[in-house]
């Protein structure tokens, strides 16, 4: 129902308005009566009217001036005037101080003033419309910074106007559910989620979701009643956290309860962990500040492995670092964001395009982020133990040394060559060896060779992986190539370098 406050002097006036119409059902109700815009302008605080209905002329304060200090105290009532008919000039004035309409008493009848009231509802709803959608714009524009404060991060000055402008938004609402799910690569959509209370209670006035580090975690406010609750199940074997959140506590404190329960999923552990309620954010913000950063000698000797080419060695210690967070219970975005930095210093280390993270940022557990970061790091390790191998003074030349050093795992044949740098084929056999000193052909498998070595070297992977990974698909072709350039079978090389390292 609209409240309306009825301001008339006359009281018989006041009271043929009243019996007019049925106001309910229409969707009006009358709140209260003044008999003049002082008295209304008091009733005002206490009623918070949606439409007045109000005299023009009355004594102490006419309807003009009380519309005046109405608009000065912040209020958008609309508001219908009642007016004479010799009274004309002020019903201009009330229009252009904001009036919706206004009626001439001594003709007023029922139809006026239902289409009078139905224009108003009209104002009403539209206003409504508009600002339920600021403010559903203010809570979804805030919660990628509060995720990003829930971790720590600073904050620039229009992220904290975000923040601010989130909370006064969610503040207009008595209740609300978080809803968290670790889905990973999959699309989780709120309609998988459509049998849960928080979706089926009735009163979502607004919903809102944030996806990131392969979870979705939806907020649905509203104003009907609702009891504490919490649940933790497993939909289509994604572990899901339904809570209805303490509106005592900040939405930072119960999402990050949430995740705490994820974590547990992540770690390997029930999809349930109940998250531990009786901590207050303090607390939780200690917790994250204590596991929020792998000790850097911890960190360094992996990237000093790294930097020597000692992937054997690298590997061992990112083994080291994953047992340590998760002794720790680091937050799995820590953990996502630590092996993403990781990620970036592999590339730069290597001076090599940075690949994708998405497989890291979208894992579901704590050994699919390491595998996750191991591949990438081999991919980032991809010949970099090689010697050098200069550049030549021909361009088309240079560029097909290029393409073997990226490409010397995948299939690759003079002809192609010859097709990538549109060269005839025969021409381009001797202009390579007039430029590099060798067929290229040789030139290959040098390259492949070294590529094996230094697996042989620092790993222990199968010897037929590892031809296959330096670009020999066949075992005893690349055993006899080896031989060829090595002096030794691949199994003695490695063998020979063991004896080495024990001296």
């Amino acid at each position: 129902m609209w409240k309306i406050l009825l301001v008339e002097d006359e009281p018989f006036v006041r009271r043929s308005i009243r019996s007019s119409i049925p106001w309910e059902e229409h969707g009006f109700t009358i709140a209260g009566e003044a008999s003049h815009g002082k008295e209304a302008l008091a009733l005002m605080k206490e009623l918070h009217p949606d439409i007045i209905l109000s005299d023009i002329i009355m004594p102490y304060m006419d309807g003009i001036e009380l519309l005046q200090e109405v608009r000065k105290e912040g209020s958008e009532a609309i508001f219908i005037m009642l007016t004479c008919a010799n009274e004309f000039e002020y019903a201009r004035m009330a229009l252009e101080y904001g009036a919706s309409s206004y009626i001439l008493k001594l003709s007023m009848n029922d139809d006026q003033l239902i289409q009078a009231l139905n224009k108003a509802k009209a104002q009403l709803m539209h206003k409504q419309q508009r600002q339920k959608l600021l403010v559903q714009d203010s809570l979804r524009e805030g919660l990628p910074v509060i995720w990003k404060s829930m971790f720590g991060k600073e904050l620039s000055g229009d992220e904290e106007r975000k923040r601010a402008e989130f909370r006064t938004a969610e503040r207009q609402y008595g209740r609300l559910a978080i809803v968290s799910s670790l889905h990973g690569p999959r699309s989780f959509a709120s309609a998988s989620l459509q049998g849960l209370p928080a979706f089926t209670g009735g009163g979502q006035e607004a919903v809102c979701s944030y996806s990131d580090m392969g979870q979705t975690t939806f907020f649905i406010w509203g104003n009907s009643p609702s009891t504490a609750g919490f649940q933790r199940m497993m939909l289509d074997e994604v572990p899901v956290v339904c809570r209805t959140a303490s509106r005592e506590q900040t939405v930072e404190e119960e999402w990050l309860r949430n995740l705490g329960v994820l974590d547990s999923a992540y770690y390997g552990g029930e999809a349930a962990g109940n998250g531990d309620a009786s901590k207050n954010m303090s607390q939780i913000s200690r917790d994250i500040k204590k596991a929020a950063a792998v000790p850097w000698e911890i960190e360094q000797g992996v990237i000093r492995s790294f930097e020597a080419g000692a992937l054997q060695e690298c590997r061992r210690k990112l083994a080291d670092i994953w047992l340590y967070v998760k002794e720790a219970h680091m937050p799995m975005v820590l953990v996502k964001e630590t092996a993403e930095r990781l990620d970036k210093i592999f590339s730069r280390i290597s001076q090599k395009t940075p690949l994708r993270t998405d497989v890291i940022r979208q894992a579901v557990s704590h050994q699919e982020v390491l595998a996750a970061l191991l591949t990438n790091m081999e991919q980032y390790a991809k010949g970099r133990s090689r010697i050098a191998y200069p550049e030549t003074d021909h361009p088309e030349v240079n560029k097909i040394i290029g393409y073997v050093l990226r490409n010397y795992d995948q299939d690759i044949s003079l002809q192609a060559m010859a097709a990538y740098v549109n060269m005839d084929e025969n021409y381009l056999s001797g202009l390579f060896k007039k430029k590099t000193g060798d067929t290229f052909i040789n030139y290959l498998q040098q390259i492949r060779v070294s590529e094996a070595k230094f697996y042989l070297e620092q790993t222990e992977l199968p010897v037929a992986e590892i031809g296959e990974r330096a670009g020999f698909t066949n075992p005893s072709y690349f055993f006899k190539i080896f031989k060829r350039w090595t002096g030794l079978t691949p199994s003695e090389f490695r063998a020979e370098h063991k004896n080495r390292e024990r001296l």
